[in-house]
C-alpha cells in the first residue's frame, strides 16, 4: 500500500512535475499546498480539537460550498454529519488538484481524509477509500488502487450496500482496462452495472466502461448504445461528457465513419483543457486525419499530443497516445516516424506493465519490419453491414447523433 508523502514533500514533487503546466498557476500551487497541509493537520486531531482548528482558518483556505465530489453514494443524499461534510469538502479540493495534475497533493489530502474517516459512517469511509484508489491509479500505482477498490467492494457487499460496492467494481474495471485484461474488465463493469443505483453516476460509469469494452471488441452497436446511455446520464460536469464523446468518436472511427470521427474528436478538444481527456482525443483525431489524407493536420496533432503528454504526467494515456500516433504515421506512409512512436510506446508499456499496449506495439513493429501495411480489423465488414439493415440503421442513428451534436 502506497504511503502518502508529507504535505511539503507532495507540494515539492508536484511543483517539479508540472513547472510549466498551464493548469497550475503560481497562485494555485500554494493554495493546494495550504489545503493539503490543513488536511494533514486535521488527520492528527480528535473531534473537539478539529473543530477548534477549523475555526482558526481563513475562509478562503478551505472554501465552503454546495459542491460535492464526483464519487458519492447515488442512493443517499449528503449527510449532515460534520465529519462527513468535512470529508466531502476536502475531497472537492482534492479533485481540483487532480484536474490540475497535482496528484501527490491530492493523494496526501485524501489519505488524510481516510484517516479522519476511519471511525466514520460506512458511506463516508468507503467513498473516501474509492477516491484514494482513483488517485493512486492516476499515479500509476495499480496495486494500491486495487487494494482500495477491493476494500470498497468487499465491505460494500458485506454491508449489503450495492451502490457502494458498485463504486469499487467500476474502479476494478478501470484497473483491468489499464492492465489489458479484457475478460476482467468486462466482468467488473457488468457487475458494477448490476449493482448500480438506476440512473446514477455509477450506472453512467459502468455504461462508459462497457462502451470501451465493446469498442475494443468491435461491437459497434453495443458501443453506441452503452455510450449514449452514459452520455445521457452524465450530470457531473462537461469533462465526463467530453470523455464519452471521445469514445463515441472512436466508435465512429472503427465503424469507418471517418469524417464523423474526426469532427467528434476535434469537438472534444474544443470542450476541455484537461490533458488526460485531450490525449485520447488527439490520438483518435490523428488516426482519422491520416485516413482522410490530411497529413498537415496529422503533424500538428502529433506536436499537440507531445505537449499534452508532458503536462499530463499520466503514463497510460501517454503510452496509448504514442501507439495511436504510430498508427497514424504508418497510415500516411512515414514508416521511420511510425517506428519511433511505436518504440516509445513499447518502452513506456514495458516500464509500467501495460500489457495490451505492449503487445500492440510489438505487433505494429513486427508489421513495419516486414513491410506490411497496418490495417484496421473490424467485426462488421462491409458485406455483413449490407446484409443487416437493422444494424445499419442502429449504427447510422448513433453516428448521426454525434454529427448533429458536434456539427
Amino acid at each position: 500500500m502506497r504511503s502518502p508523502l508529507t504535505a511539503l514533500q507532495a507540494f515539492s514533487r508536484d511543483a517539479r512535475t508540472h513547472p510549466t503546466s498551464p493548469d497550475v498557476s503560481d497562485e494555485l500551487l500554494p493554495a493546494f499546498f495550504a489545503i493539503t497541509k490543513v488536511a494533514e493537520r486535521l488527520s492528527t486531531l480528535d473531534a473537539s480539537a478539529r473543530d477548534a482548528y477549523l475555526a482558526t482558518l481563513e475562509d478562503d483556505v478551505l472554501p465552503a460550498g454546495a459542491a460535492r465530489p464526483t464519487l458519492v453514494h447515488d442512493a443517499t443524499s449528503q449527510s449532515e454529519d460534520p465529519l462527513s461534510r468535512l470529508s466531502e469538502q476536502l475531497r472537492v479540493q482534492a479533485e481540483r488538484m487532480e484536474r490540475s495534475g497535482c496528484f501527490e497533493m491530492a493523494f496526501t489530502t485524501v489519505s488524510a481524509v481516510c484517516m479522519m474517516s476511519a471511525r466514520a459512517d460506512v458511506v463516508t469511509r468507503l467513498t473516501a477509500t474509492v477516491h484514494l484508489g482513483r488517485i493512486a491509479r492516476q499515479l500509476g500505482d495499480l496495486e494500491t488502487a486495487t487494494d482500495c477498490y477491493s476494500t470498497v467492494t468487499d465491505q460494500g457487499l458485506r454491508e449489503r450496500d450495492a451502490p457502494l460496492a458498485a463504486l469499487g467494481f467500476v474502479g476494478l474495471g478501470v484497473v483491468a482496462t489499464v492492465r489489458g485484461n479484457r475478460p476482467a474488465e468486462r466482468a467488473m463493469f457488468e457487475r458494477a452495472l448490476s449493482l448500480a443505483h438506476p440512473g446514477g453516476t455509477v450506472e453512467a460509469s459502468a455504461s462508459q466502461g462497457l462502451m470501451n469494452v465493446a469498442i475494443a471488441e468491435k461491437r459497434h452497436i453495443d458501443a453506441l448504445l452503452h455510450g449514449w446511455r452514459a452520455f445521457d446520464l452524465a450530470t457531473d460536469g462537461p469533462e465526463t461528457r467530453a470523455m464519452i464523446l471521445s469514445n463515441l468518436a472512436l466508435t465512429s472511427l472503427h465503424a469507418d465513419f471517418t469524417a464523423a470521427a474526426l469532427g467528434g474528436f476535434m469537438h472534444v478538444l474544443s470542450l476541455t483543457e484537461t490533458a488526460r481527456i485531450r490525449l485520447p482525443a488527439i490520438g483518435g483525431a490523428m488516426r482519422a486525419a491520416a485516413r482522410l489524407r490530411e497529413d498537415a493536420q496529422v503533424s500538428t496533432l502529433n506536436a499537440d499530443g507531445d505537449r499534452e503528454s508532458v503536462r499530463a504526467a499520466q503514463p497510460f494515456e501517454s503510452a496509448r497516445f504514442l501507439l495511436h500516433a504510430g498508427e497514424a504515421w504508418a497510415t500516411v506512409g512515414d514508416a521511420a516516424f511510425a517506428r519511433r512512436r511505436y518504440e516509445d510506446a513499447l518502452a513506456m508499456a514495458v516500464q509500467h506493465g501495460f500489457f495490451e499496449i505492449r503487445v500492440k506495439a510489438e505487433d505494429a513493429l513486427d508489421l513495419l519490419a516486414t513491410q506490411r501495411r497496418v490495417e484496421e480489423r473490424a467485426n462488421l465488414t462491409a458485406s455483413s453491414m449490407a446484409e443487416d439493415s437493422e444494424a445499419v440503421a442502429l449504427v447510422a442513428a448513433g453516428i448521426g447523433r454525434l454529427e448533429a451534436l458536434c456539427g
